[in-house]
Order: C-alpha cells, then sequence, then structure tokens
C-alpha cells in the first residue's frame, strides 16, 4: 500500500507536539518522567556524535527531538513487550497517538504500517527495553498486531 513518505507527515508535527507535551506535564507519572530523563542525560549515546542537550521546556524538547521515521508503529508493536506498553494518549486524524509506557517513546502515523513521528524521551540514549541491534526487530506478526490494534 502506498502512503505519503516523510515530507507530509510534517504537516502533523505540531499537533504531535501539543500531545505529547501535554502527556508528559499532566498525565506521565513523574517518577517514570525523572528516570527516563535521567537515562538521557548519563546514559551512551545511541550515536557517538549526538550528546545529551537540556532544554529550557518539555515543550521545547519535543518539539526540537520529534522527528520522522522509517519506522511503523507496527514496527514498534512488534518489538519484544512494546504491544503490551501500548497506551493510547489521543488522536490526529482519527489515528491514536501512542505512549509506549516504562519506555518514553511516543508514536504516531497515518497508517499502521507507514513512516511515524516519533520521540523518545531518552534521547538521546535508547530507551529502555528497546532492541539495540538491527536483527532484533522482528518482522512484524502483521495477523496478530492488525486484528488486536486496528489503524485505518
Amino acid at each position: 500500500m502506498a502512503y505519503p513518505r516523510l515530507f507530509p507527515l510534517e504537516n502533523f508535527r505540531p499537533e504531535f507536539c501539543q500531545i505529547v507535551s501535554n502527556h508528559i506535564r499532566h498525565h506521565l507519572n513523574p517518577v517514570e518522567c525523572e528516570q527516563l530523563l535521567a537515562l538521557a542525560q548519563n546514559s551512551l549515546s545511541y550515536a557517538p556524535s549526538i550528546r545529551f542537550s537540556a532544554f529550557d521546556s518539555i515543550e521545547g524538547r519535543v518539539r526540537h527531538l520529534t522527528s520522522m521515521e522509517q519506522i511503523s508503529p507496527l514496527e514498534i508493536l512488534s518489538a519484544p513487550g512494546f504491544y503490551q506498553r501500548l497506551q493510547i494518549i489521543g488522536q490526529i486524524q482519527e489515528q491514536p497517538v501512542c505512549y509506549f509506557m516504562g519506555s518514553g517513546i511516543y508514536q504516531w502515523s497515518i497508517a499502521a504500517d507507514a513512516d511515524s513521528l516519533i520521540f523518545w524521551l531518552t534521547h538521546p540514549a535508547y530507551p529502555p527495553g528497546w532492541p539495540t541491534e538491527e536483527s532484533e526487530l522482528p518482522s512484524p506478526p502483521l495477523d496478530q498486531v492488525q486484528n488486536e490494534f486496528i489503524l485505518t
């Protein structure tokens, strides 16, 4: 199925950032938030050239570090343990904005198998439980995940 690639996602970035910032400020457990930010600041970066940056606000952090990625919701949901962490925190264009509890990962896409907007509260460190090798990401179990978590 053909979906718009990365560029059209930029149109939804402000709304995504607002939903994510609101969730962090008003709904995320403060202890979880502190632990994830400490991980961001004190853990090794996933890329040696990237270092932790402090921001004046959560909104600034979310706005600056939200990216458009070639990873679909189905791919994240198929990573070991991530389906069980799923929490829907809002909607954009009738598609869920997802938070994966305990990981600091926020994601939204126009379709289950399309590229997505993503924010890691732990940036530049890998989120807790994230597979660090490409080979550790299994192929999405499309029949199971699509039946249980349908995005149109």
